[in-house]
C-alpha cells in the first residue's frame, strides 16, 4: 500500500474515533464506558485525535503537492495495511453495539457482591455524618462491611435506587436492589446489592429500576451479615442519568 494512502486511511480512522467519542460525550453516554472523573481527560484525548488527524491530512496534502511539482510518484511503502485493523475494529464495535449501562446480564461473568471490597476507615467515617436516607446501596454495604457493631444501623430509614435482580438464595418475597460500581471503566465494573423484602416482590420485573424506601435490618447470606431493607414502598423509576456508583 502506498504510504500516502496509508496515512490518509489512518487520518480518517483517527477522525472517526474522535467524532465517535465526541458524540458519546455530547449525548452523555461516555459515562457508560468510563468513570466520570476521567471524562475531562477523555475530552482532551478527543481534541488530540482530531488535531492529529488534521495534521496527517495536511502532511499528505503537502507531500502530494511536492510530488506533483517534482513530477514524481509515491513509491514509498507504508507499514502493513493490517495495522489499520487495530484502529478500525474498536471503532466498528463502538458504532455497531449500542451503548447501554451494565445490567444483570453481566452478572454471569462479573458476579455480584453483597459486601464491598472497597472500604476504608475514612470513607466509612464520612458516612456516619450522612443522613441515612441519602445513603446509596454501596454506602450501606460499606457500613455493614466495616463496622463490627451494626446494631446502630438497624431500624434506620433508607431510600435507595437500583435495578431488580432475583436470586435462588432469596425467599419469594425478597429481591436484590443492585448497582454497578466502576473504579476506572466498565471493564472493571462489579455489582453490589442489598436485599429488599416486600410482599409484592414477585410483581417486579428483572432489571427494572426501582426506588425502595423502608427500614434497614440485617440478613445472613453465605455466612455473612449484609443489609436488608424492609420495604414500605417500592416505586418504579427511570434509570438514573448516572447508573454507576463510584468508590
Amino acid at each position: 500500500m502506498p504510504k500516502r494512502l496509508y496515512r490518509s486511511l489512518q487520518a480518517l480512522l483517527l477522525l472517526g474515533m474522535s467524532i465517535f467519542l465526541g458524540a458519546k460525550a455530547a449525548s452523555g453516554q461516555l459515562i457508560y464506558y468510563i468513570n466520570q472523573r476521567f471524562v475531562p481527560l477523555t475530552i482532551f484525548g478527543i481534541i488530540f485525535l482530531a488535531v492529529l488527524a488534521q495534521t496527517l491530512f495536511a502532511e499528505n496534502k503537502r507531500a502530494r503537492q511536492q510530488s506533483d511539482d517534482d513530477h514524481d510518484h509515491d513509491h514509498d511503502h507504508a507499514p502493513a495495511a493490517a495495522n489499520l485493523w487495530f484502529m478500525l475494529v474498536p471503532l466498528l464495535i463502538g458504532v455497531l453495539i449500542p451503548a447501554r449501562p451494565l445490567d444483570s446480564s453481566a452478572f454471569a461473568t462479573k458476579g455480584f457482591n453483597t459486601n464491598s471490597p472497597i472500604v476504608s476507615a475514612d470513607s466509612s467515617a464520612q458516612l456516619f455524618e450522612t443522613d441515612s436516607q441519602e445513603r446509596n446501596v454501596l454506602d450501606w454495604i460499606k457500613l455493614f462491611n466495616y463496622q463490627r457493631d451494626i446494631s446502630q444501623f438497624l431500624g434506620q430509614k433508607a431510600s435507595v435506587i437500583g435495578f431488580v435482580y432475583f436470586d435462588e438464595a432469596l425467599n419469594q418475597n425478597q429481591f436484590f436492589v443492585s448497582r454497578f460500581v466502576v473504579t476506572c471503566c466498565a471493564a472493571d465494573g462489579f455489582a453490589v446489592a442489598m436485599v429488599g423484602e416486600w410482599d409484592q416482590a414477585a410483581t417486579l420485573e428483572k432489571d427494572s429500576w426501582v426506588l425502595v424506601k423502608g427500614t434497614v435490618q440485617s440478613i445472613t447470606l453465605n455466612d455473612q451479615v449484609v443489609p436488608l431493607i424492609q420495604a414500605e414502598s417500592v416505586q418504579a423509576v427511570p434509570a438514573p442519568e448516572q447508573p454507576y456508583l463510584f468508590p
